[in-house]
Protein backbone atom coordinates (compact mmCIF):
# COMPACT_ATOMS: atom_id res chain seq x y z
CA UNK A 1 0.00 0.00 0.00
CA UNK A 2 1.71 3.31 -1.12
CA UNK A 3 2.33 5.50 2.06
CA UNK A 4 0.26 8.90 1.44
CA UNK A 5 3.41 11.29 2.71
CA UNK A 6 5.47 9.79 -0.29
CA UNK A 7 7.90 12.40 -0.92
CA UNK A 8 7.14 14.59 2.25
CA UNK A 9 9.30 12.13 4.71
CA UNK A 10 13.08 10.64 4.70
CA UNK A 11 13.27 7.18 2.69
CA UNK A 12 14.07 5.57 6.30
CA UNK A 13 10.69 7.29 7.69
CA UNK A 14 8.56 5.68 4.62
CA UNK A 15 10.62 2.11 4.73
CA UNK A 16 9.50 1.65 7.69
CA UNK A 17 6.10 2.88 7.83
CA UNK A 18 5.43 0.89 4.69
CA UNK A 19 6.57 -2.49 6.02
CA UNK A 20 3.87 -4.73 6.02
CA UNK A 21 1.79 -3.76 3.43
CA UNK A 22 -1.73 -4.38 3.98
CA UNK A 23 -1.26 -6.09 7.23
CA UNK A 24 -2.17 -4.53 10.34
CA UNK A 25 0.59 -2.38 11.62
CA UNK A 26 2.22 -4.22 14.88
CA UNK A 27 3.66 -2.01 17.33
CA UNK A 28 7.62 -2.16 16.87
CA UNK A 29 9.70 -3.25 20.59
CA UNK A 30 12.83 -1.08 20.69
CA UNK A 31 15.69 -3.44 20.89
CA UNK A 32 16.90 -4.60 24.28
CA UNK A 33 19.57 -7.46 25.37
CA UNK A 34 17.44 -9.50 27.49
CA UNK A 35 16.83 -12.88 26.65
CA UNK A 36 13.02 -13.47 25.59
CA UNK A 37 10.84 -14.24 28.43
CA UNK A 38 13.15 -12.68 31.41
CA UNK A 39 11.63 -10.65 34.31
CA UNK A 40 12.23 -6.85 33.82
CA UNK A 41 14.65 -5.54 36.25
CA UNK A 42 13.54 -4.16 39.09
CA UNK A 43 15.08 -0.67 38.31
CA UNK A 44 13.88 -0.20 35.03
CA UNK A 45 10.24 -0.84 36.46
CA UNK A 46 8.40 2.30 36.20
CA UNK A 47 7.77 4.07 39.75
CA UNK A 48 4.78 6.29 38.07
CA UNK A 49 1.08 6.03 39.76
CA UNK A 50 -0.66 5.66 36.03
CA UNK A 51 1.99 3.17 34.65
CA UNK A 52 2.58 3.93 30.21
CA UNK A 53 1.33 1.48 27.98
CA UNK A 54 1.21 -0.19 24.58
CA UNK A 55 -0.71 -2.52 23.03
CA UNK A 56 -1.66 -3.24 26.44
CA UNK A 57 1.42 -4.27 27.33
CA UNK A 58 3.48 -2.39 30.51
CA UNK A 59 6.63 -1.02 29.33
CA UNK A 60 10.34 0.08 31.11
CA UNK A 61 11.60 3.14 31.99
CA UNK A 62 13.95 2.14 29.22
CA UNK A 63 11.20 1.81 26.14
CA UNK A 64 9.35 4.86 27.56
CA UNK A 65 12.73 7.15 27.53
CA UNK A 66 13.14 5.17 23.84
CA UNK A 67 9.80 6.08 22.39
CA UNK A 68 9.56 9.70 23.94
CA UNK A 69 13.24 10.32 21.94
CA UNK A 70 12.05 8.34 19.22
CA UNK A 71 8.39 11.13 18.58
CA UNK A 72 10.68 13.82 19.09
CA UNK A 73 12.72 13.33 16.21
CA UNK A 74 10.13 12.54 14.15
CA UNK A 75 8.12 15.44 15.33
CA UNK A 76 11.21 17.34 14.31
CA UNK A 77 11.53 15.57 10.84
CA UNK A 78 7.95 16.26 9.53
CA UNK A 79 8.02 20.00 10.71
CA UNK A 80 11.26 20.47 8.81
CA UNK A 81 9.14 19.16 5.33
CA UNK A 82 5.92 20.90 6.62
CA UNK A 83 3.88 18.41 7.89
CA UNK A 84 2.55 20.02 11.39
CA UNK A 85 -1.28 18.27 11.41
CA UNK A 86 -1.21 16.08 14.55
CA UNK A 87 -3.54 13.72 13.30
CA UNK A 88 -0.86 13.08 10.50
CA UNK A 89 2.23 12.75 13.21
CA UNK A 90 -0.12 10.00 15.20
CA UNK A 91 -0.84 7.85 11.94
CA UNK A 92 2.86 7.74 11.32
CA UNK A 93 4.28 7.18 14.81
CA UNK A 94 1.54 4.61 15.63
CA UNK A 95 3.08 2.56 12.11
CA UNK A 96 6.41 3.25 13.77
CA UNK A 97 5.54 1.96 17.18
CA UNK A 98 6.48 4.97 18.94
CA UNK A 99 3.05 5.28 20.44
CA UNK A 100 1.35 4.93 24.04
CA UNK A 101 -1.85 3.59 25.49
CA UNK A 102 -4.73 6.22 25.58
CA UNK A 103 -5.95 6.36 28.76
CA UNK A 104 -9.64 6.21 27.65
CA UNK A 105 -11.12 6.60 30.93
CA UNK A 106 -8.33 8.30 32.92
CA UNK A 107 -8.51 8.35 36.83
CA UNK A 108 -11.66 6.85 36.78
CA UNK A 109 -10.00 4.06 34.88
CA UNK A 110 -7.14 3.57 37.71
CA UNK A 111 -9.63 4.18 40.92
CA UNK A 112 -11.76 1.16 39.87
CA UNK A 113 -9.05 -0.82 38.27
CA UNK A 114 -6.33 -0.58 41.19
CA UNK A 115 -6.88 -2.00 44.34
CA UNK A 116 -5.38 1.06 45.82
CA UNK A 117 -7.70 3.32 43.94
CA UNK A 118 -10.87 0.47 44.89
CA UNK A 119 -9.48 1.00 48.55
CA UNK A 120 -9.63 5.57 48.16
CA UNK A 121 -13.18 5.02 45.97
CA UNK A 122 -14.70 2.80 48.73
CA UNK A 123 -13.52 5.45 51.64
CA UNK A 124 -14.99 8.33 49.60
CA UNK A 125 -18.33 6.60 49.08
CA UNK A 126 -18.04 5.63 53.20
CA UNK A 127 -17.30 9.32 53.78
CA UNK A 128 -20.09 10.57 50.91
CA UNK A 129 -22.63 8.66 52.98
CA UNK A 130 -21.88 9.63 56.31
CA UNK A 131 -21.87 13.67 55.79
CA UNK A 132 -25.03 12.85 53.90
CA UNK A 133 -26.56 10.83 57.07
CA UNK A 134 -25.11 14.01 59.33
CA UNK A 135 -26.79 16.38 56.82
CA UNK A 136 -30.33 14.76 57.00
CA UNK A 137 -29.93 14.54 60.48
CA UNK A 138 -29.52 18.54 61.24
CA UNK A 139 -32.11 19.33 58.61
CA UNK A 140 -34.60 16.78 60.41
CA UNK A 141 -33.85 18.45 63.66
CA UNK A 142 -32.24 16.07 66.15
CA UNK A 143 -30.61 17.65 69.36
CA UNK A 144 -27.15 16.41 70.16
CA UNK A 145 -24.89 16.45 72.86
CA UNK A 146 -20.92 17.11 72.19
CA UNK A 147 -17.52 17.04 74.34
CA UNK A 148 -14.81 18.85 72.42
CA UNK A 149 -11.53 16.98 72.47
CA UNK A 150 -10.25 18.77 75.56
CA UNK A 151 -12.72 17.51 77.69
CA UNK A 152 -12.34 13.78 76.47
CA UNK A 153 -8.90 13.99 77.20
CA UNK A 154 -9.68 15.28 80.42
CA UNK A 155 -11.95 12.49 81.29
CA UNK A 156 -15.34 13.91 81.34
CA UNK A 157 -18.09 12.27 80.12
CA UNK A 158 -22.06 12.12 79.43
CA UNK A 159 -24.93 10.49 80.42
CA UNK A 160 -28.96 10.40 80.76
CA UNK A 161 -28.73 9.01 83.82
CA UNK A 162 -27.13 10.70 86.97
CA UNK A 163 -25.72 7.36 87.92
CA UNK A 164 -23.89 7.06 84.98
CA UNK A 165 -24.46 3.35 83.83
CA UNK A 166 -24.35 4.52 79.89
CA UNK A 167 -21.31 7.38 79.74
CA UNK A 168 -21.14 8.26 76.78
CA UNK A 169 -18.95 11.20 74.68
CA UNK A 170 -21.83 12.15 72.90
CA UNK A 171 -25.93 11.98 73.65
CA UNK A 172 -28.15 12.27 70.94
CA UNK A 173 -32.06 12.83 71.00
CA UNK A 174 -34.93 12.14 68.13
CA UNK A 175 -37.12 15.46 67.42
CA UNK A 176 -40.19 16.13 68.32
CA UNK A 177 -42.48 15.77 65.75
CA UNK A 178 -45.88 17.57 64.46
CA UNK A 179 -46.35 19.04 68.18
CA UNK A 180 -48.57 21.92 68.53
CA UNK A 181 -48.30 25.75 69.54
CA UNK A 182 -48.78 25.38 73.11
CA UNK A 183 -48.86 28.11 75.90
CA UNK A 184 -45.70 28.27 78.68
CA UNK A 185 -48.69 27.25 80.99
CA UNK A 186 -48.52 24.03 79.93
CA UNK A 187 -44.91 23.67 81.31
CA UNK A 188 -44.90 21.57 84.38
CA UNK A 189 -41.80 22.97 87.49
CA UNK A 190 -41.52 19.21 87.32
CA UNK A 191 -40.28 19.11 83.96
CA UNK A 192 -36.53 18.61 84.86
CA UNK A 193 -37.19 15.26 87.44
CA UNK A 194 -37.64 13.10 84.45
CA UNK A 195 -34.26 11.53 82.95
CA UNK A 196 -33.30 11.41 79.24
CA UNK A 197 -35.81 12.44 76.83
CA UNK A 198 -39.55 13.16 77.68
CA UNK A 199 -41.20 15.08 74.65
CA UNK A 200 -44.83 15.58 74.49
CA UNK A 201 -46.34 18.55 73.01
CA UNK A 202 -42.81 19.98 73.52
CA UNK A 203 -39.11 18.76 73.35
CA UNK A 204 -37.67 17.86 76.62
CA UNK A 205 -34.13 16.33 77.57
CA UNK A 206 -32.50 16.10 80.69
CA UNK A 207 -28.99 14.82 80.77
CA UNK A 208 -25.64 14.78 82.95
CA UNK A 209 -21.50 15.86 82.83
CA UNK A 210 -19.48 14.52 84.86
CA UNK A 211 -15.32 14.91 85.50
CA UNK A 212 -14.22 11.54 85.50
CA UNK A 213 -10.58 12.71 85.73
CA UNK A 214 -8.52 13.28 87.84
CA UNK A 215 -7.59 17.03 87.34
CA UNK A 216 -9.68 20.66 88.21
CA UNK A 217 -10.52 21.74 85.12
CA UNK A 218 -13.22 24.28 83.87
CA UNK A 219 -15.68 24.22 80.90
CA UNK A 220 -17.88 25.91 78.69
CA UNK A 221 -21.21 25.03 77.02
CA UNK A 222 -23.05 26.86 74.61
CA UNK A 223 -26.86 25.87 72.90
CA UNK A 224 -26.30 26.11 69.52
CA UNK A 225 -29.27 26.95 66.77
CA UNK A 226 -27.13 24.72 63.40
CA UNK A 227 -30.74 24.34 61.46
CA UNK A 228 -32.99 25.67 60.76
CA UNK A 229 -36.50 25.92 58.63
CA UNK A 230 -39.42 29.01 57.84
CA UNK A 231 -37.71 30.89 60.67
CA UNK A 232 -39.20 28.93 63.48
CA UNK A 233 -36.66 30.13 65.74
CA UNK A 234 -38.96 32.97 65.87
CA UNK A 235 -41.82 31.56 67.68
CA UNK A 236 -39.68 28.68 70.06
CA UNK A 237 -39.05 29.57 73.64
CA UNK A 238 -36.57 27.88 75.64
CA UNK A 239 -36.69 26.77 79.49
CA UNK A 240 -33.33 25.24 80.08
CA UNK A 241 -32.42 24.31 83.86
CA UNK A 242 -28.85 24.12 84.60
CA UNK A 243 -28.65 21.95 88.25
CA UNK A 244 -32.36 22.92 89.09
CA UNK A 245 -32.19 26.85 87.92
CA UNK A 246 -34.57 28.20 85.55
CA UNK A 247 -33.89 30.36 82.93
CA UNK A 248 -36.21 31.22 79.63
CA UNK A 249 -34.98 32.47 76.40
CA UNK A 250 -37.45 33.47 73.66
CA UNK A 251 -36.11 35.52 70.01
CA UNK A 252 -36.67 39.61 70.84
CA UNK A 253 -40.28 40.90 69.27
CA UNK A 254 -41.00 41.51 65.58
CA UNK A 255 -40.93 45.32 66.47
CA UNK A 256 -36.91 44.91 68.04
CA UNK A 257 -38.03 45.06 71.43
CA UNK A 258 -38.22 43.10 74.38
CA UNK A 259 -40.06 39.98 74.16
CA UNK A 260 -43.17 39.45 76.72
CA UNK A 261 -46.16 36.90 77.33
CA UNK A 262 -48.83 39.57 77.85
CA UNK A 263 -47.28 42.17 76.07
CA UNK A 264 -46.51 45.11 77.74
CA UNK A 265 -48.98 46.64 75.74
CA UNK A 266 -51.91 44.51 77.32
CA UNK A 267 -51.99 46.17 80.36
CA UNK A 268 -53.73 44.68 84.07
CA UNK A 269 -53.55 40.73 81.80
CA UNK A 270 -51.38 37.88 82.76
CA UNK A 271 -51.62 33.97 83.31
CA UNK A 272 -53.60 33.01 85.84
CA UNK A 273 -51.59 30.86 88.60
CA UNK A 274 -49.02 30.40 86.50
CA UNK A 275 -47.30 26.43 87.22
CA UNK A 276 -43.35 27.09 86.58
CA UNK A 277 -43.54 30.62 88.36
CA UNK A 278 -43.94 28.26 91.56
CA UNK A 279 -40.02 28.21 90.79
CA UNK A 280 -39.63 31.82 91.98
CA UNK A 281 -37.49 33.05 89.16
CA UNK A 282 -37.58 36.64 88.42
CA UNK A 283 -38.61 36.37 84.97
CA UNK A 284 -42.10 36.12 85.90
CA UNK A 285 -43.91 39.48 86.84
CA UNK A 286 -46.87 39.41 88.80
CA UNK A 287 -49.15 41.79 87.22
CA UNK A 288 -51.86 41.76 89.51
CA UNK A 289 -53.98 39.25 92.08
CA UNK A 290 -57.89 39.14 92.40
CA UNK A 291 -59.70 36.86 94.18
CA UNK A 292 -56.95 34.58 95.28
CA UNK A 293 -55.05 34.40 91.98
CA UNK A 294 -51.95 35.93 91.20
CA UNK A 295 -51.14 36.95 87.50
CA UNK A 296 -48.20 36.94 85.68
CA UNK A 297 -46.27 38.62 82.52
CA UNK A 298 -43.41 36.25 81.58
CA UNK A 299 -40.43 37.92 80.57
CA UNK A 300 -37.70 35.50 78.49
CA UNK A 301 -33.92 36.51 77.91
CA UNK A 302 -33.04 37.15 74.64
CA UNK A 303 -31.35 34.73 72.44
CA UNK A 304 -27.52 35.85 72.30
CA UNK A 305 -27.32 35.85 68.60
CA UNK A 306 -29.21 33.71 65.57
CA UNK A 307 -27.37 31.32 65.96
CA UNK A 308 -25.65 30.67 69.89
CA UNK A 309 -29.55 30.40 72.34
CA UNK A 310 -27.13 31.05 75.05
CA UNK A 311 -24.38 30.00 76.88
CA UNK A 312 -22.22 29.50 80.12
CA UNK A 313 -19.32 28.09 82.00
CA UNK A 314 -18.35 26.27 85.03
CA UNK A 315 -14.65 27.09 86.67
CA UNK A 316 -13.04 24.59 88.74
CA UNK A 317 -15.14 21.45 88.12
CA UNK A 318 -13.60 18.91 90.74
CA UNK A 319 -13.19 15.15 89.75
CA UNK A 320 -16.86 13.20 90.23
CA UNK A 321 -18.22 16.48 89.92
CA UNK A 322 -21.66 16.44 88.38
CA UNK A 323 -23.73 19.13 86.64
CA UNK A 324 -27.23 18.49 85.40
CA UNK A 325 -29.44 20.20 81.94
CA UNK A 326 -32.64 20.02 81.31
CA UNK A 327 -33.72 21.54 77.84
CA UNK A 328 -37.22 22.01 77.15
CA UNK A 329 -38.18 23.84 73.52
CA UNK A 330 -42.02 24.38 72.47
CA UNK A 331 -43.72 27.03 69.70
CA UNK A 332 -45.31 29.50 71.80
CA UNK A 333 -48.84 30.11 70.97
CA UNK A 334 -49.05 33.45 72.53
CA UNK A 335 -46.22 34.49 70.55
CA UNK A 336 -47.23 36.74 68.12
CA UNK A 337 -44.59 35.13 65.30
CA UNK A 338 -46.18 31.45 66.00
CA UNK A 339 -48.45 31.64 62.54
CA UNK A 340 -49.38 29.30 59.85
CA UNK A 341 -46.13 30.35 58.06
CA UNK A 342 -44.38 27.96 60.55
CA UNK A 343 -46.16 24.92 59.65
CA UNK A 344 -43.41 22.27 58.41
CA UNK A 345 -40.58 24.00 59.98
CA UNK A 346 -37.96 22.40 61.53
CA UNK A 347 -34.98 23.19 64.37
CA UNK A 348 -31.88 21.42 64.86
CA UNK A 349 -30.31 22.68 68.29
CA UNK A 350 -26.82 21.03 70.17
CA UNK A 351 -25.67 21.68 73.55
CA UNK A 352 -21.14 22.19 73.10
CA UNK A 353 -19.17 21.48 75.88
CA UNK A 354 -15.41 22.84 75.67
CA UNK A 355 -12.47 22.75 78.14
CA UNK A 356 -11.88 26.20 79.86
CA UNK A 357 -8.11 27.23 78.91
CA UNK A 358 -5.81 28.53 81.89
CA UNK A 359 -6.30 32.34 80.26
CA UNK A 360 -10.60 31.77 80.43
CA UNK A 361 -10.80 31.34 77.18
CA UNK A 362 -12.65 28.52 75.87
CA UNK A 363 -11.13 25.36 73.48
CA UNK A 364 -11.53 25.91 69.48
CA UNK A 365 -13.14 23.64 67.41
CA UNK A 366 -11.06 21.84 64.71
CA UNK A 367 -13.44 24.19 61.98
CA UNK A 368 -12.79 27.44 64.48
CA UNK A 369 -8.69 26.57 64.08
CA UNK A 370 -9.22 25.23 60.33
CA UNK A 371 -10.71 28.54 59.82
CA UNK A 372 -8.36 30.84 61.66
CA UNK A 373 -5.04 29.14 60.02
CA UNK A 374 -6.38 29.76 56.57
CA UNK A 375 -8.06 33.41 57.46
CA UNK A 376 -11.90 32.75 56.75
Amino acid sequence: MPSRYKGSLPDDVLKEAAEGGDKPAKPKKPPSDRPAGAAIPKESKQRRLFKKKRAGVVLTREQVKEIKAGRKKLRRDMKARGIKDKREFEAVASSLGLYFDKRNKGFLAWLFGHWLGALIAALAVLLLIILIFAAVTRLRGYYTVNLSDGLFRNGFVLSETEDFANPAIELFAEPAENVPCISIKHIEPGVDHIDGQHNEDYFAYTYYIKNAGEDTVGFTWELELNSESKDLSTAAWLALFVDGELKIYAEKSADGGAEALPPYSMTGKGYKDLPLAALGTQQFEIVGQSGGMTYYRVVPYEFESEKILTSGKFENVKPEEVHKYTVVLWLEGDDAEADNSKIGGHLGVQMNFRLMLEDGSKEKTFFEKFREFFGF
